[in-house]
């Protein structure tokens, strides 16, 4: 069970979204910036989706969407830079566990009943 309340983890998940937000702006001044668009635009999906969760369900069932979430992710990405809305979800859903006080769950096990279970 998640000890966070639900004001508290929206409020964590708002600051970040808004980092995000700032991220996509700024993105046009650097190097690469369809690049780090993306990245933060994944990023601010994921929180949008999160905050919904939270606000519909509660933080108990978006954390453990998150782990779905998290768990699905590939383990390896082939070329980082082929992937970046997919790097900026797995970073915002490693925010959101610590928003949450949690861990990471390690991307080849899952716990399931107090058993790791690899993938």
């Amino acid at each position: 069970m998640i000890v966070v309340s639900k004001e508290d983890a929206l409020k964590g998940l708002k600051k970040f979204k808004r980092l995000a937000k700032q991220d996509h702006l700024v993105s046009q001044l650097t190097s690469e910036p369809e690049y780090w668009s993306l990245q933060a635009e994944g990023r601010r999906q994921t929180y949008t989706k999160l905050m919904e969760l939270i606000n519909e369900h509660g933080v108990d069932y978006a954390y453990h969407y998150a782990l779905e979430e998290y768990a699905n992710l590939p383990f390896v990405f082939p070329e980082d830079r082929d992937e970046p809305e997919r790097i900026g979800n797995r970073q915002a859903l490693e925010m959101f566990f610590s928003i949450l006080g949690v861990e990471s769950p390690n991307n080849t096990e899952q716990q399931i009943g107090g058993i790791a279970i690899r993938k």
